[in-house]
């Protein structure tokens, strides 16, 4: 079962910044729970702010996650658990973002978190990427609109919905009501506006728990987004088939390349097998006629 991205804990701000050993128990203990829930393919995800500097080098020192002892600790607890990495960039800037290339083949999944609107539109526009995450949290400085966010979505990218803020509590706010109250309407505020402009399409629900008590099973997820407006169908959708295209469109882009050009291989470009008939005379083939003057694209009609 695949349910959502972002499952599990990010590991630190930047790459000065190294886990703790309560902070890595932390991050076991989120998966095997998560694991219990059903989910068996997590992503651990690794923040990165805009002015933190990227790390350069082999593979092993530009992803930091230890992704290979983390699955080996937990293979007695969880046979079947499969573990991918994610970075997500924080961004205001998108003119700064250097070094995305030198970080698009070391996580499986490339997320960008812009913090206003131009930084929305450029990621969408010049940056690949495989996941946009915006921070329903806190009030945004822009307004969500349909075709900035259509535009991304018809380009591949999908959006992230991450459910942590209010499934929280008092954890990680200031122990007032008010602004625990403010997190969720925020939220709830933000979340109902990239579902309208968005037509309920391209969306990814993720957890992004720091402890276990963040984490919700899939019943559970889908009641939310049912309280929302989505229906059934696209509401399986957000924890289903959109997170496992965010996760295949990540591996096609590490393992595989974009086009195939056969230069020198006469025989393997002549078709010499293909019906001419058909393909002069077939209904609703578009053909050139070069005896035209404009040579324009013209339908050849198929007369019985």
């Amino acid at each position: 079962m695949l349910n959502g991205i972002g499952q599990g804990q990010g590991q630190g701000q930047g790459y000065d910044v190294q886990p703790t050993e309560q902070q890595m128990v932390n991050l076991k203990n989120t998966i095997v729970t998560n694991y219990l829930l059903g989910v068996t393919h997590q992503v651990i995800n690794f923040t990165v702010q805009e002015v933190a500097k990227i790390a350069s080098g082999k593979a092993d020192t530009m992803n930091p996650i230890q992704k290979k002892s983390i699955l080996s600790s937990l293979q007695s607890t969880c046979p079947n658990l499969r573990l991918f990495t994610r970075i997500t960039l924080v961004i205001s800037d998108t003119s700064k973002l250097q070094g995305l290339s030198k970080l698009q083949n070391s996580f499986d999944v490339v997320a960008i978190q812009p913090l206003n609107e131009k930084a929305l539109q450029m990621t969408i526009l010049n940056i690949e990427c495989d996941l946009i995450s915006l921070d329903l949290a806190t009030k945004l400085p822009f307004f969500l609109k349909f075709k900035t966010i259509g535009s991304g979505i018809q380009k591949g990218i999908k959006f992230e919905i991450n459910y942590s803020q209010i499934v929280s509590g008092t954890g990680g706010f200031v122990n007032d009501s008010i602004t625990v109250n403010l997190v969720k309407k925020n939220w709830f505020n933000n979340t109902l506006q990239l579902i309208r402009s968005s037509r309920s399409r391209g969306l990814v629900v993720s957890s992004g728990a720091q402890n276990p008590l963040q984490l919700r099973n899939s019943n559970d997820i889908l009641i939310l987004l049912k309280t929302l407006g989505l229906d059934n169908s696209r509401a399986k959708a957000c924890i289903s088939m959109n997170p496992e295209n965010v996760l295949v469109s990540g591996r096609l882009r590490m393992k595989s390349h974009k086009q195939v050009i056969s230069i020198g291989n006469e025989e393997f470009a002549d078709n010499s097998k293909e019906d001419v008939d058909k393909k002069n005379s077939a209904k609703g083939y578009k053909r050139k006629y070069n005896e035209t003057s404009t040579g324009r694209l013209l339908k050849k009609k198929k007369y019985n």
